[in-house]
């Protein structure tokens, strides 16, 4: 990373499930971002995926309490907004007002979505709790595309979505649509969240489209070599998947990003070019095949 040298420091030691271990990272800041929460969707469990996310925000939380940080931003998700297992009405237009089901998680043991809430919820009670010294904003990224840090070393779970119609894994085109953000557009509302007075207690849906996957293929395909252009399936399926992510297949999601356009000064990256952006830098770090996918790594 740029600058990485003069303004990057890195602290070994540290552990989500260890309280304390946070402390020597944590000491000396005016803010902290937390972001570090397990992600991925397969073979998952309440003890690999909430226990880790909800003491892992108990112990940062903490650590920010007793060293006077001023202001912290945290992570959440989509996964807290939308996730209502088609609960809702097809056509409601989600915003920073929502919160997915818990009840309803829990029934369908969606332990990652399960996670997310539960972190953030306790994260909002230990903020209210009195002499908390900072101020707290959480920020709701759905699943982010856009370029990879340059020698990334594994293939992540957003890029997942992407290398089955790069490889030909994938031989028809989902019937569905996909929520996705650009992970510079998150990146931002990071640094802004603890710049902004106006974004103190607040939460923020962070969406750039919600793009069919027929068009995902078409930008695929453009953004490929020409020798794997042909792995890209051109059929949409038959089928429609269970309605799990707001609206049911193949609808849109309908979403406000305006708070967020507001308090940051974002105008979200195209779906097209966060798409297109992913693939060049996947291939740039030799992710070409859906056995590189490791889901808990």
């Amino acid at each position: 990373l740029q600058g990485a040298d003069q303004r990057l420091s890195i602290f070994g030691g540290v552990d989500l499930l260890s309280p304390g271990s946070f402390d020597e990272a944590v000491s000396g800041c005016g803010a902290v971002l937390h972001t570090a929460s397990p992600f991925y969707l397969q073979n998952g469990s309440e003890e690999k995926l909430v226990r880790p996310a909800v003491e892992g925000t108990r112990n940062v939380l903490s650590a920010c309490r007793r060293l006077g940080v001023e202001r912290v931003a945290l992570t959440a998700s989509t996964a807290t907004v939308y996730v209502n297992y088609g609960t809702w009405p097809a056509d409601h237009i989600y915003t920073e007002a929502d919160w997915s089901p818990e009840n309803v998680l829990w029934e369908k043991q969606s332990w990652y979505c399960l996670s997310k809430l539960l972190a953030e919820k306790l994260a909002w009670d230990l903020s209210r709790e009195p002499d908390c010294p900072y101020k707290l904003t959480v920020l709701h990224p759905t699943l982010m595309w856009g370029p990879m840090l340059p020698g990334q070393p594994h293939l992540n779970t957003s890029a997942s979505a992407l290398v089955s119609y790069m490889d030909g894994t994938a031989k028809e085109i989902e019937n569905a649509c996909k929520t996705v953000v650009d992970v510079r557009d998150v990146a931002k509302a990071h640094v802004e969240a603890i710049r902004r007075d106006g974004a103190v207690g607040r939460r923020f849906l962070l969406i750039g489209g919600s793009p069919h996957f027929e068009e995902v293929a078409r930008y695929v395909r453009d953004a490929l070599p020409e020798e794997m252009k042909g792995n890209v399936p051109t059929k949409i399926s038959e089928n429609l998947g269970p309605a799990v992510w707001g609206a049911p297949p193949p609808m849109p999601v309908r979403y406000d990003t305006s708070a967020a356009e507001a308090a940051f000064g974002i105008r979200f990256i195209p779906a097209e070019e966060q798409a297109k952006a992913m693939v060049k830098s996947m291939l740039d770090n030799g992710f070409k095949s859906s056995g590189q996918y490791v889901p808990d790594r």
